[in-house]
């Protein structure tokens, strides 16, 4: 009986013991994997926002990609409408 009870406490002694070296090993990879994942979300959000300033910044320069802007709005279709080249009419 005695024997018995040697091996439970053994056995609860052993799993609590690798419980918690489990726990102490797997915090500290944890956080070094949870740093380095939002690091590289960071730089990939920032890439991100990077190039969308660039192309919003493309946009706004061109003239012809602006759809409110057009410099031909206020001319005529046909500049020599109007000019007189037939002397006999």
């Amino acid at each position: 009986m005695i024997q018995w009870v040697g091996i439970v406490v053994g056995i609860a002694l052993g799993l609590g013991g690798g419980y918690y070296y489990g726990l102490m090993a797997g915090t500290d990879d944890g956080i070094a994997q949870g740093i380095a994942q939002g690091i590289a979300q960071e730089k990939a959000s920032e890439a991100t926002r990077k190039a969308q300033a660039e192309k919003n910044a493309a946009q706004l320069l061109n003239p012809f990609q602006q759809k409110t802007t057009n410099p031909f709005e206020k001319s005529p279709t046909n500049p020599f409408s109007g000019v007189k080249v037939n002397p006999f009419q």
